[in-house]
């Protein structure tokens, strides 16, 4: 199967955009390490937290393609004390081509700079981002601030978002006031443009900047490849991706105005790697995808590079990349959080009793549990044993539990035996010594085969969880019957969550532009089966999705949902 690029120009409303937020990467230390394989000499790089394929090929003035090349094991993302080999530069015959500049708005203030005696030596030439101040500025290139004030005939210190500064080597600026600080007829003369504030926030704002136009990149696994093995993961993309055009038509009728360009990739047919490498994804504004965890990094870290912001619109895991890259939103729900909401709704006043498999395969479950009690200032008591002593541990349940008010149980457990074996004895406690019982669970609960689901009602089991549809709602009565209309088919989970992903994130880009890691954790959109409410981990790092889904079973054998806010 071919990549299909699908151009979809909708009639949208222009919306402002501002500056995107952007992280300069961590320093990459030239290796001291050196080693020779058949007479080609390599730096021994060990790769520290943060650092990307693209800083690192900066640093050593290779291509990242030269890199993977020589370390096949990076097509699976860089990980923190890697050890890769960097050819040293002497040694590769070809020369490094730069990557073709990325085409900014008019800079609000125009520098002109003319040199007729021999330049001061230059290490890089940076524009201000409207984050920075001088001192950030001289601490990422290793120069004094006074440095670069000399250089750059500064004022004050002052300096002005999107102006060029001229970063020199340490010790170049004495060079330069030298050379400038005689007569009246200067050998370089620098030309200073500023707008009013006034005009700089107009310009900042201004929509026609950007023409209502925006382009997002889909990377998915469509099986060009016509492998066996992939003949499941592809069919299930390719719902995602019906999925994902229905949010598209939805946006169109919302957003009159702007134009989208839809970028369309095959990962089975081209690496996601590769796709990264050969500059394809240059000109996003948003990059959907990859869709496996192991496929993320190399495109994560071309993102970064060139300050674009992805989504990872399926695999819960990869949570951690969050860590190394700020431009990372992360869809899936960490347990932590979930358990954070059910703990919630767990009331202060009632007995509370956590119960657990002793020796079971949960332990880290239970640990994440405790400690959301013990944050949330709950005191509770704890049961656990054996699926074999089952039998026998009524008098150890009715000792936990009251018989004078509501018995809050909290059961940290997957294993469907032991839930099972949990469920039969409360269920005997309540229905013949009359014990008043409110029940807390897992997910995983929802899929068991061989439980009885009376007993979610009778005893109002509540589950976090971060995927539940609620086949009542408007929204997807509407979604189902649209599905059916365009594809004759029933949509399944990929479809439900691309049409999330699309209308929550192409949403967030239609009203924020650039400015989406900016307000991300203020935007609100109703979705089919999740809730998004996206969180910076640590306040710089990457995004993480608190939001989630509390369903609770009632008496009368309804369900219902809430979706506490964080």
């Amino acid at each position: 199967m071919r990549n299909l690029l699908i151009l979809l120009l909708f009639a949208f409303t222009f919306v402002p955009q501002g500056c995107r937020a952007q992280y300069a990467p961590v320093k990459v230390d030239i290796s001291a390490e050196i080693t020779t394989i058949d007479g080609v000499v390599y730096y021994v790089h060990t790769v520290e937290k943060r650092q990307t394929l693209y800083s690192i090929s900066r640093a050593y003035n290779v291509t990242p393609d030269i890199l993977i090349n020589d370390n096949p094991d990076l097509r699976q993302g860089l990980k923190e004390g890697y050890k890769i080999l960097i050819r040293r530069v002497t040694d590769y015959t070809s020369p490094v081509q730069e990557a073709p500049p990325v085409k900014e708005a008019p800079p609000a203030i125009q520098i002109v700079v003319k040199d007729t005696v021999s330049p001061v030596r230059i290490q890089a030439k940076h524009v201000v981002r409207w984050y920075e101040n001088l001192t950030s500025i001289s601490k990422k290139y290793n120069v004094s601030e006074e440095e670069i004030a000399i250089v750059n005939s500064l004022k004050g210190g002052k300096i002005y978002t999107r102006q060029v500064l001229r970063i020199p080597y340490p010790g170049e600026a004495e060079r330069f006031a030298r050379l400038h600080k005689n007569d009246n007829n200067p050998t370089a003369e620098i030309i200073i443009e500023e707008p009013d504030d006034e005009k700089k926030e107009v310009k900042r704002r201004d929509p026609r900047t950007r023409g209502g136009n925006y382009t997002a990149s889909l990377i998915i696994p469509l099986g060009g490849r016509d492998s066996a093995s992939t003949d499941h993961i592809s069919g299930n993309f390719v719902e995602f991706y019906q999925g994902f055009l229905i949010a598209l038509e939805d946006l169109k009728e919302e957003f009159s105005g702007i134009n989208l360009e839809l970028r369309v990739f095959d990962s089975d047919r081209i690496p996601a790697s590769e796709i990264a490498l050969r500059g394809d994804l240059k000109g996003s504004d948003i990059i959907i995808g990859p869709v496996l965890s192991a496929q993320i990094e190399p495109v994560l870290s071309f993102a970064h590079s060139n300050d674009i912001p992805l989504v990872s619109p399926v695999d819960p895991s990869g949570d951690e990349l969050s860590e190394r890259y700020p431009n990372y939103f992360h869809v899936g729900t960490p347990v932590a959080y979930q358990q954070k909401a059910l703990i919630e709704d767990v009331a202060a006043s009632g007995n509370i009793v956590l119960i657990f498999e002793e020796g079971g395969q949960d332990s880290r479950f239970v640990q994440i549990t405790r400690q959301m009690l013990q944050d949330a200032g709950l005191k509770y008591r704890t049961l656990s044993y054996t699926i074999l002593g089952g039998r026998s541990i009524l008098p150890q349940f009715e000792s936990r539990l009251v018989k004078d008010g509501m018995n809050q149980i909290i059961v940290a457990s997957n294993s469907e035996a032991f839930v099972s074996d949990v469920l039969r004895n409360l269920n005997l406690m309540q229905s013949r010594s009359g014990y008043s019982i409110k029940l807390f669970g897992t997910p995983r609960w929802r899929h068991f085969d061989n439980v009885d689901i009376n007993l979610y009602h009778t005893m109002s089991l509540s589950i976090s969880m971060q995927y539940h549809v609620d086949y009542n709602g408007e929204n997807v009565k509407r979604f189902i019957a649209r599905f059916r209309e365009l594809y004759n088919a029933e949509p399944t989970a990929y479809s439900f969550q691309a049409y999330d992903v699309a209308y929550f994130f192409l949403g967030a880009l239609y009203n924020y532009g650039g400015d989406i890691e900016d307000n991300i954790g203020k935007y609100n959109r109703k979705l089919l089966q999740s809730d998004y409410r996206f969180i910076r981990r640590n306040g710089d790092e990457g995004f993480i999705n608190s939001g989630v889904r509390v369903l609770k079973y009632r008496p009368d054998f309804s369900t219902d949902t809430g979706s506490p806010g964080f």
